[in-house]
């Protein structure tokens, strides 16, 4: 009997020890303040459009930046962003505690452009207003697999005479609100897919008037305006139903013939210099690339 007694009285103590270590954990987690996110901005003196980030948050360990490219990357408490370009940023602070996590942001207005950067904004604009054209040159026009490994078709420089209504045409960029015109210079070449003209329903292969472009696929021979967006310094987004560079069948992934106009493509930038510009779009499978000049 003594023996049942000690064996009951030995259950009882670990299964209080147990709950009590169990009450013990939780009330410690939940006893712990939850973080809350809060940061200030002030520009560095002497430089020009560098602003330093102070993260005040409390209960914090951890601090996520997104310096207005739309990503988070772990940094400092105390950080650093560079804006080369006027305009206003919105900068994100996402705070880790014990406790679970806050965010907030704010927005930085940058008055002026650092005259010193040269940016792909400034230099697409011409920090005011820019044309430019397909290069007269063969391989302005290329397609093939992503990896560069083959060429599956592009021009060649008697292209540029044959496809005088494209090479003809020029985009003209304004930086004063982001606006694009398009000139197609009233004709248009009409490409094909298979040996056929794309998208069916297109008159023949060719260059054609303007006019002669069915009412459906009349906004890519639109002049606009348009307007545009340089992304991360990395990416030309033009935005309006029409809106293209190079070549009016080639769009965004999945679809690297489209059948209709899209009401934006976004094209990454290969590289961009004061006088020439490539860009491309890149399918995983296949890139369709396009090198143009300033004129």
């Amino acid at each position: 009997m003594k023996q049942m007694i000690k064996a009951r009285q030995g259950v009882l103590v670990v299964l209080l020890s147990a709950t009590l270590f169990s009450a013990c954990k939780y009330d410690v987690a939940d006893l712990a303040p939850k973080p809350k996110a809060s940061f200030t901005v002030t520009q560095v003196a002497g430089q020009v459009n560098k602003y330093l980030l102070t993260s005040t948050s409390t209960n914090t360990y951890r601090y996520d930046w997104d310096k207005a490219t739309g990503t988070y990357a772990v940094g400092k408490q105390v950080d650093t962003v560079y804006f080369p370009d006027k305009g206003s940023y919105r900068v994100r602070l996402l705070a880790y505690g014990q406790s679970g996590m806050d965010t907030t942001s704010q927005v930085v207005n940058v008055a002026n452009d650092d005259p010193a950067a040269l940016t792909p904004f400034k230099m697409l604009t011409g920090n005011s207003t820019k044309k430019w054209k397909l290069a007269p040159e063969a391989g302005a026009l290329w397609i093939g697999p992503s990896d560069y490994s083959a060429t599956w078709w592009a021009n060649n420089l008697g292209d540029v005479a044959t496809r005088s209504c494209q090479f003809d045409d020029e985009w003209t960029f304004t930086k004063t609100g982001n606006v694009m015109t398009y000139d197609t210079k009233g004709n248009i070449w009409v490409d094909d897919e298979g040996g056929n003209p794309h998208p069916a329903g297109m008159p023949s292969i060719g260059c054609h008037p303007n006019t002669d472009i069915p009412a459906q696929f009349q906004a890519w021979t639109s002049s606009g305006p348009f307007t545009f967006d340089v992304i991360n310094n990395n990416q030309l987004k033009v935005i309006g139903t029409g809106a293209h560079m190079g070549l009016y069948k080639a769009a965004n992934p999945p679809d690297a013939a489209v059948l209709t106009p899209q009401a934006s493509i976004t094209y990454q930038i290969v590289s961009i210099t004061q006088t020439r510009m490539v860009l491309k779009l890149d399918y995983g499978w296949a890139t369709w690339q396009f090198t143009f000049v300033a004129i």
